[in-house]
């Protein structure tokens, strides 16, 4: 198992193709946030100490979380192109067990996932303290949010291997990750404000499993940019901007849903392997 978890990082990080298309979603929000919404959005927040600060530290939430979910969706694709040349059969004639082939598949890509999304957090604590002129994580702040990211690659990396698991073809799972890719950022309140969405919506994309990972990451990033403003300003500022949730534990009812979810799809898949290799 071991071996098939090397081979995957090695292959993914040795194509280009692959680890450039990890972030296109994070830059699809960048654009966004550079060229249309984040003139606008700071202008809406001007009751705030920094607006700029605050926008930013959202932004780059989103970025952290789209990219942790993205990355799963290139590293996957081992899978899918394995099956697509027989090496994958070549696996499953083998003497090793088939759970811990698939197990090796997956704890590939989940971190790989890990490993850009730890890069990706580090950047965006440089850019908040050398561009935003924001100030340091502390060392608790930084290592939830680690945490934070860590659920956030497990329940992205479950739930891509879920849906991979259906897919033979590497032209169709190109196909498919090109509308779920960019789609992400909506169904997880990134492109857009939450607060700015009808009522069915922001419920939808309040149980999205996805969103609950990057409202703990946003809610850790932004932290230090709202210090200086009042709990009565920055309450409806952080709903607006889906920091905070109508969840009934603003901490425990997210990491549920990652860890649940994560449970879920991975059993899910893993069940759908086993069902697919007994009709061969």
């Amino acid at each position: 198992m071991n071996a098939l978890v090397y081979r995957g990082l090695a292959l993914f990080f040795k194509n280009k193709q692959a680890v450039v298309g990890s972030f296109i979603g994070a830059l699809i929000m960048i654009g966004l946030y550079v060229f249309l919404l984040g003139d606008s959005i700071v202008k809406q927040l001007s009751m705030l100490s920094d607006p700029q600060l605050v926008i930013d530290t959202w932004m780059l939430a989103g970025v952290t979380g789209i990219a942790s979910a993205s990355s799963t969706l290139g590293s996957v694709s081992q899978l899918i192109r394995d099956k697509e040349r027989n090496v994958y059969t070549d696996f499953m004639i083998s003497p090793i067990a088939k759970s811990k082939i698939m197990l090796g598949y997956f704890l590939s890509t989940f971190l790989i996932s890990t490993i850009i999304t730890l890069a990706v957090i580090i950047v965006a604590e440089c850019y908040i303290v050398f561009i935003s002129n924001g100030t340091w994580l502390s060392l608790p702040q930084f290592i939830l949010l680690i945490l934070a990211g860590f659920l956030t690659v497990l329940c992205s990396s479950a739930f891509m291997f879920f849906v991979a698991s259906f897919f033979k073809r590497i032209d169709t799972f190109s196909t498919m990750t090109s509308i779920i890719g960019p789609l992400l950022g909506f169904l997880t309140g990134c492109y857009v404000p939450i607060g700015s969405l009808p009522e069915a919506t922001r419920t939808v994309i309040q149980y999205f499993p996805l969103t609950s990972g990057i409202v703990l990451i946003r809610r850790i990033l932004t932290e230090n940019a709202f210090a200086a403003d009042s709990s009565e300003v920055t309450q409806a500022v952080k709903e607006e901007l889906g920091i905070i949730m109508n969840y009934s534990h603003e901490v425990l009812v997210p990491i549920s849903i990652l860890l649940l979810s994560s449970i879920f799809f991975l059993s899910i898949a893993l069940w759908n392997v086993k069902r697919i290799e007994m009709k061969r």
